[in-house]
């Protein structure tokens, strides 16, 4: 199974901080959903984040890459 996380800067109060960088692990259950290029699976995924301890990145997260077993890939 691969291992995913989320990486990029967070967002405070409409503002993306670029002095920090948020990491958040996906967990396996989830890989399938955020590798898809399905808006929808992505959407999903990152409302399941909150079940697994994790936030939801939509609103609190500029996403610069997904890394992909140590790989980061740009995100868009």
């Amino acid at each position: 199974m691969k291992k995913v996380s989320i990486k990029g800067f967070p967002i405070v109060k409409g503002e993306v901080k670029d002095s920090a960088i948020i990491e958040i692990p996906v967990p396996a259950e989830l890989n399938e959903l955020a590798l898809s290029h399905d808006n929808n699976d992505w959407d999903s995924m990152c409302n399941q984040l909150p079940n697994f301890g994790f936030m939801n990145p939509i609103s609190k997260m500029h996403i610069t890459h997904l890394v992909v077993d140590g790989v980061e890939k740009r995100f868009h």
